[in-house]
């Protein structure tokens, strides 16, 4: 079988899709860590925008590449057809993500998010808000420092408060208590961060033109995070103009009729989607939930005075076991997701779906490399992506009434935004060594030469 030309076809014209795309220009270990993790917890194989594309303009920030990210991403969701505007999108960076749970539950944590957001949205606005037509629907995720604006400006003092408890960091929550290497450490995650977003087609379209618009004002802009910051600022504003002119310190924005400035764009305030560790370097550690020493370890090590680590999530527990959601020989398939070590925020007692390693200070960009075992498919990851590039089209999410399906049928690669596809050669070829760490070599495709 030639798995580089198979040709997709649609396994039910009325199924709903989950989008999973990736902005990344070259290949990079740390690519394949991300589409890696992603394959073997089950998500749909990734479509990779702005491939083999050149950055290098010496007049624009990071040579252009975040630029590229806005109307590279525009583009595809552009390019899908009107049917799709109910589908899903997961966005997210290319080159320090890891997955670690299956799609069913970063689905139904996207959910109820927006649920709980929408309930706190009508209470706030009141009828307005139906009137309106003000909801959430697009998910960023959430960090604890507003940047790159100051904290006059919209983006910073306009945005809503965290939805974390007010005492989550124990009673100095939200204050600089001094220390030296994250004056945030205690801050609850409140403003934006850009390494991943989920919504609807539709809607992430919308936001994609409106960051295109305020893009060309200011082509050396910094960064996508300041553009989506801002937007989510201007969005916040306008939602709550009557009280916000009681803060004259601040900077104020112009006043609009109507909602054009509304685009359903809230936070994952408590990383259940995606777990940024920039400014939360100290906030959480790889736990066994059937083992207590790692907790107590790791809560001495961290300094955590009150860890709310209970018990394993209920959703990722009664999710399929981690070595049985891919069908393959010499797997552990007795083992539970309590018997493996999962990423853990002791603050909160969340797990997220996706770590986002963003922290940088001190050289801990280094973790992508250190923290790679760690990872609860080793020492299997080899095992694992060949059984997952055999598995026969299945959906990759079935929430209720709703199944989820991946929109490009291909596995083992990617598909670019110019519709060529890359098997995993041509992203991970030579990078063996460092993603499996077993001394077996080159990855070789069952499907070409069946092992």
């Amino acid at each position: 079988m030639d798995v580089e030309e198979a040709d997709y076809t649609p396994v039910d014209p009325s199924a709903q899709y989950l989008h999973l795309v990736i902005p990344a220009s070259d290949p990079d270990v740390n690519l394949c860590k991300t589409m890696l993790t992603a394959a073997v917890c089950g998500f749909p194989t990734p479509n990779i925008i702005n491939w083999n594309e050149t950055f290098d303009n010496p007049n624009l920030v990071a040579g252009g590449s975040h630029i590229a990210k806005i109307t590279g991403v525009l583009e595809f969701l552009r390019s899908l057809p009107a049917e799709s505007d109910s589908d899903l999108v997961l966005l997210v960076d290319g080159y320090d993500i890891w997955f670690q749970v299956a799609p069913s539950v970063i689905i139904e944590r996207y959910h109820r998010i927006n649920k709980e957001a929408n309930a706190r949205i009508r209470a706030r606005l009141g009828p307005a808000a139906e009137l309106e037509g003000i909801k959430q629907t697009i998910l960023f995720s959430a960090q604890k420092r507003c940047w790159p604006w100051s904290d006059a400006d919209t983006p910073c003092f306009a945005v809503p408060q965290s939805s974390l408890p007010e005492d989550v960091y124990g009673p100095e929550t939200d204050t600089d208590i001094g220390n030296r290497k994250n004056p945030y450490i205690k801050f609850r995650q409140r403003f934006l961060c850009s390494g991943d977003a989920m919504g609807p087609v539709r809607d992430m379209r919308a936001l994609f033109e409106r960051a295109k618009v305020l893009m060309e004002h200011d082509s050396n802009f910094g960064s996508d995070q300041k553009i989506f910051s801002q937007i989510l600022g201007e969005q916040s504003f306008q939602r709550e103009v009557s009280i916000i002119d009681s803060h004259p310190p601040n900077r104020l924005m112009k006043h609009y009729s109507g909602t054009p400035l509304e685009f359903s764009l809230g936070l994952d305030y408590a990383s259940l989607i995606g777990h940024p560790t920039v400014f939360a370097e100290e906030d959480s550690a790889w736990l066994h939930y059937n083992d207590t020493m790692d907790l107590e370890d790791a809560v001495k090590a961290l300094e955590v005075g009150s860890p709310k680590v209970n018990d394993l999530p209920s959703d990722i527990e009664s999710s399929r076991p981690p070595f049985q959601m891919i069908k393959g020989e010499g797997l552990p398939t007795e083992l539970g997701w309590k018997d493996v070590p999962l990423y853990t925020n002791l603050w909160t007692g969340v797990v997220p779906g996706i770590i986002h390693h963003n922290a940088h200070r001190d050289g801990l960009k280094s973790l992508r490399q250190t923290w790679w075992n760690e990872t609860w498919m080793f020492p299997y990851a080899r095992q694992l992506l060949q059984a997952q590039v055999q598995e026969p089209v299945s959906p990759v999410a079935v929430l209720g009434n709703e199944t989820w399906w991946s929109p490009i049928e291909q596995r083992g690669g990617a598909k670019t935004d110019k519709g060529d596809w890359l098997a995993w050669g041509d992203v991970c070829e030579g990078m063996e060594d460092e993603l499996f760490r077993d001394d077996q070599g080159p990855w070789v495709d069952p499907r070409v030469f069946p092992v």
